[in-house]
């Protein structure tokens, strides 16, 4: 049987869940564009999903998160807007290229060492020359003690 304690915690609880729930207001739905009707097989080209599609794609998201957003199919996506995608990649790129070069000539250093690494092709690898005469050679067969001193420790 339940004490009254515990009948009144229940309460509380609930008039806390319900004054939670009532006070909250829904999210505005910016973010993903209004729900189309269901797409039909003969899908025509639409300019305002086009220009939903390269401003995504000017966010940096991925095709597949493109076709989610845009509630439209991977394949629909790749047929009609490709082109429309790519350009909003394009204009990502640009952005991203004209900030990142604006930060290196002002100073950033590690910036600018990756771009020039990236874009120019530079590297840090060493160069190790040798000059001067080799003398063993590799072999699959081991040397004995008589044989290796006999090749090398003895020729002068």
């Amino acid at each position: 049987m339940e004490t009254e304690n515990e009948t009144d915690l229940k309460q509380s609880e609930v008039s806390e869940v319900s004054s939670i729930t009532a006070e909250s207001t829904p999210l505005p739905n910016t973010v993903l564009p209004e729900v189309l009707p269901k797409q039909s097989p003969s899908h025509e080209k639409c300019e305002r999903i086009g220009s939903q599609i390269r401003d995504m794609a000017r966010m940096g998201l991925t095709k597949g998160n493109v076709a989610i957003a845009a509630r439209i199919s991977p394949y629909l996506l790749e047929k009609y807007y490709s082109e429309e995608f790519l350009q909003g990649e394009a204009e990502m790129r640009k952005g991203l290229a004209t900030v990142a070069m604006a930060e290196a000539m002002s100073g950033n250093t590690a910036l600018l060492l990756h771009l020039v690494k990236t874009k120019l092709g530079w590297n840090e690898t060493q160069l190790i020359e040798h000059s001067g005469e080799v003398r063993s050679v590799v072999s699959a067969k081991p040397l004995t003690k008589e044989e290796f001193a006999q090749r090398f420790l003895n020729q002068e």
